[in-house]
């Protein structure tokens, strides 16, 4: 309890309530949120009906060295896919067959790649028209690069001769520093000065 100075004893006020009051709110908010962006990322992450998009998906799971089962899965989403203008599904089933096979090779995700952009007429849906500019989240070519996997380690003589340099970099600043340090400690500077001073 508090007195003023008129001799009136005030009631305390509770300031905890009104934090925890908000917290409740900002917390409900929040899940709320949660819980509409997550509904909506699920919405975007509904697959296609066009065996066209779903074997151009395909190329690009091989492109990026997705596994076999994924690709597996992506081909034969196509295969069931309603809407299937626009593409072969000889060639893709043939693809199938090559994923299917064990042991993977580069070649075998070559052939498989080849066979569902045949499927495809050699065009991948996505490509975008000519003259047209690339809009949303279209990427504005047809082009699916494979994986980059830069190498490792020293690799060529510019990675030797850089490696180097940076070597000879820091054994030639060591050098400096040992080369131009002063005479003197700071331990025997201070020891200097105040001699002076008494």
């Amino acid at each position: 309890m508090h007195t003023s100075l008129h001799g009136n004893t005030a009631q305390p006020r509770r300031l905890d309530s009104v934090p925890r009051r908000g917290g409740v709110v900002a917390a409900a908010a929040a899940l709320l949120l949660i819980g509409l962006l997550s509904g909506s990322a699920r919405a975007d992450e509904e697959e296609s009906d066009e065996a066209s998009v779903l074997a151009e998906q395909a190329i690009s799971l091989i492109a990026n060295d997705a596994g076999d089962a994924r690709v597996a899965e992506r081909i034969e989403d196509a295969l069931m896919a309603p809407e299937k203008e626009g593409v072969d599904l000889v060639p893709v089933r043939q693809a199938l067959d090559v994923v299917e096979r064990p042991g993977r090779t580069e070649a075998a995700d070559e052939q498989a790649r080849t066979l569902l952009l045949d499927a495809l007429g050699g065009k991948l849906p996505s490509a975008p028209e000519a003259g047209a500019f690339a809009t949303g989240t279209e990427t504005g070519t047809s082009e699916i690069l494979g994986e980059f996997r830069p190498a490792r380690g020293v690799s060529d003589d510019g990675d030797a001769v850089l490696l180097g340099l940076a070597g000879a970099a820091v054994v030639g600043g060591l050098w400096l520093s040992h080369r131009w340090r002063p005479p003197h400690t700071i331990r025997q500077l201070e020891h200097r000065d105040a001699g002076e001073e008494s």
